[in-house]
């Protein structure tokens, strides 16, 4: 009776040991290529194909974004197109190894919530999961994961392995030359697409000019950063979506559209689906006019090139504008009645209202101002401050005081700089606060009034330098120079 179990016996002992020289083989393979002259992305696919072929399972590196909560695959061996493109996975809610910085194994994806898209997995069909993560000068980048057709209990002998293949990848990482970050704590997509606009081609102008803008920033962005599929037949992806730009440092997309309105429609209709299929995925498109008038701010495109001609309409009289920049003040005061603000200015637009409004405010504050350089041509590659405060803000109460807040692209910058500064406290009031243009989600504590989507000047705005003195504000005419 004892017979058939002894060849049982053995034939376990001789599959670990057959598993044992597979991953054996595999982890002296990958460390003998890292000594090889190759690029990196030509070592790291070598190693997920080394690491596929011992374990007998697909398998994928995934590196983590700036802000370490969003994972994308990187490299994949043996998964399909779909699971590579069905969305952005959170560190938090997928697996979470890259969270807890340890291996963690999944028996049965379909029924563990650790499992972001449990229904693309089915379709893919896998059913066991095991992640190990990878780190690189003590901070996690990313993780190795190896994806299982069956259900099946990781061993020890299997964890081992994942976390031996993501030391080697940590240290294919530092083959690089030491000037160089491989992936920075950034490279939610591929690290070769983090770019500068000076050194990528761009199928349109309009992609050219609105890098540039963000590189004025300091906005870290990813050109064609990932493909959405949007229909299948089958496994066959047949309906795809590429946006123009990834904002990792904000984990949003951008898509640019300067098309005829029918074209616009198409887009339009492609972004729902989109939506419908990936709700966690925060996407913009910024229209034709949207773009121009936001490039013609920094002197560049073709309304850049136009002149204004007297004022179409009025939006808000004089009458108004001193009503509400009344009722500003009130709030104001009642907000810091034992305490002393620092009411802080930007630029030049900001004049006319700063200058009503501190005339109407009923405590003791103290002014200051910060001018910042504009954007003005291809070799501008960041936001400058060529007129940093007078005043220490350390430990103090700050009130940002901006005529009009758009996009928010500007007003992050300088709430960043301001909060390095470890202010007590720092609010934002703005006169003007057209949120339909908005890319960066920013809390705005007072507001002045809701503009539509109209270019406007007077009290303050100007448009070539125009119209700063009147004491409304209005629609120019705008005419196109021949």
């Amino acid at each position: 009776m004892t017979y058939p179990i002894c060849h049982f016996t053995i034939a376990l002992r001789e599959c670990a040991l057959n598993k044992e020289r597979a991953f054996y083989k595999a982890v002296s393979r990958s460390i003998h290529s890292l000594n090889t002259p190759a690029e990196l992305k030509a070592k790291l696919e070598g190693i997920i194909r080394l690491a596929a072929r011992a374990s007998h399972c697909a398998v994928s590196l995934l590196l983590i974004d700036a802000a370490g909560q969003k994972l994308s695959h990187n490299i994949s061996f043996g998964l399909p197109q779909f699971y590579i493109h069905k969305g952005v996975l959170s560190a938090a809610d997928s697996i979470g190894e890259t969270v807890n910085i340890q291996t963690t194994a999944i028996t049965d994806v379909q029924n563990d919530h650790r499992i972001q898209f449990p229904q693309m997995a089915l379709k893919a069909g896998f059913s066991s999961i095991l992640g190990s993560p990878v780190i690189y000068q003590e901070k996690v980048i990313g993780s190795i994961r190896f994806y299982c057709k069956d259900f099946y209990e990781f061993s020890q002998q299997d964890i081992t392995f994942a976390e031996n293949m993501a030391r080697i990848i940590s240290l294919a990482f530092c083959t690089l030359p030491t000037t160089t970050t491989p992936v920075d704590n950034t490279a939610s997509m591929p690290a070769s697409n983090l770019k500068t606009a000076q050194n990528i081609t761009f199928a349109h102008q309009s992609e050219t000019e609105f890098a540039r803008l963000l590189d004025f920033y300091n906005i870290e962005w990813i050109y064609e950063p990932r493909s959405f599929p949007l229909d299948w037949e089958g496994e066959l992806v047949t309906e795809m979506f590429t946006p123009d730009f990834y904002l990792p440092g904000l984990d949003m997309y951008i898509e640019l559209t300067t098309l005829k309105q029918s074209l616009v429609t198409t887009k339009n209709h492609k972004l729902k689906m989109l939506r419908e299929l990936y709700p966690d995925i925060k996407i913009s498109l910024l229209y034709k006019n949207d773009y121009a008038r936001l490039l013609s701010k920094y002197g560049c495109g073709p309304l850049a090139q136009t002149r204004a001609h007297g004022i179409d309409r009025v939006l808000y009289t004089a009458g108004d504008i001193a009503e509400r920049v009344a009722s500003l003040a009130r709030q104001i005061s009642d907000d810091y009645p034992d305490n002393r603000p620092i009411l802080i200015g930007v630029q030049r637009g900001f004049i006319c209202f700063m200058a009503d409004l501190i005339r109407q405010i009923a405590i003791p504050l103290d002014i200051d101002f910060m001018t910042i350089s504009y954007y003005s041509g291809s070799n501008a590659s960041m936001v400058r401050i060529t007129k940093d405060m007078d005043l220490e803000v350390a430990g103090r109460d700050v009130l940002l005081v901006e005529d009009i807040v758009d996009t928010g692209i500007t007003l992050n910058y300088l709430l960043n700089h301001l909060r390095s500064k470890n202010p007590a406290s720092l609010k934002v009031c703005t006169l003007l606060d057209r949120k339909v243009r908005r890319l960066i989600d920013i809390n705005i504590d007072y507001v002045g009034f809701e503009l539509p989507d109209e270019f406007v000047v007077g009290y303050g705005l100007d448009y070539h330098e125009e119209y700063r003195n009147l004491p409304f504000i209005g629609i120019p005419g705008i005419k196109q120079n021949p």
